[in-house]
């Protein structure tokens, strides 16, 4: 006879085979918060926090561009001209961390709410979904979960994608890990003269997705695998 079991969580105890019982652990709903029309879409993780469910994308950025007349040096790779095939539906990238915490900047006075870069803590937390694995998916990056160089998808090696092209994690972010790096806050260096990114982008192998892993660059470096995630202050 199988007992019901109450825990503070509201697990569930599943028979799966003779002897043996996999915990299965309730899900947050996927409830969308969007601040205007060409915001990013906004899911609340368990612990309340507020992230972009994907990474900004061209349409979303574009509005930034234009509003603010923004321009980016004459070096480097522009968001705009960033040498990759690109779709308005895809994340922006060749981005600095410069670029980026002037987006979020300009989000937070145009629409009232407080808009700030994630911690490399909370994109990790947000990316695994509450899992365990090196992959919210499992151990094995496997095929077609990602977009990186060997996630066995038809991008591999060709640039970003769709935001939507590859299925939700169990928190419902789209692009949890893959398609681009994320910036974050957290500092590499003393002064902060440079920033730690997280979650592998395109051009990068199954390894640089895992979210034990983060490089870090300049603020003021822009790269074609560099993008944006946003955390949104609750109400």
């Amino acid at each position: 006879m199988i007992r019901t079991v109450t825990l503070a969580v509201l697990a569930l105890l599943l028979l799966v085979s003779p002897g043996a019982a996999q915990l299965i652990l309730p899900q947050p709903e996927e409830r969308i918060v969007r601040d205007c029309p060409d915001c990013p879409a906004l899911v609340t993780l368990p612990d309340g926090t507020l992230i972009s469910q994907a990474p900004v994308t061209r349409a979303e950025f574009a509005v930034f561009a234009a509003e603010t007349a923004f321009t980016q040096p004459t070096w480097g790779c522009k968001w705009h001209a960033a040498g990759i095939a690109q779709a308005e539906n895809h994340p922006v990238v060749c981005i600095s961390f410069d670029d980026a915490a002037a987006y979020v900047a300009w989000l937070s006075k145009r629409v009232g709410h407080a808009y700030r870069l994630p911690t490399v803590a909370e994109v990790r937390y947000a990316a695994l979904g509450g899992q365990t694995g090196n992959y919210w998916w499992g151990q094995s990056v496997g095929r077609n979960r990602a977009n990186c160089t060997g996630c066995g998808s038809p991008f591999d090696t060709k640039g970003t994608s769709p935001i939507d092209t590859f299925p939700q994690n169990p928190f419902h972010l789209l692009d949890a890990v893959g398609n681009v790096w994320i910036w974050t806050t957290d500092c590499a260096v003393d002064g902060c003269a440079e920033r730690q990114l997280v979650g592998g982008g395109w051009a990068n192998p199954p390894a640089d997705l895992r979210v034990t892993k983060t490089i870090w660059n300049g603020v003021a470096v822009p790269f074609n695998t560099y993008g944006i995630r946003v955390i949104r202050a609750a109400d």
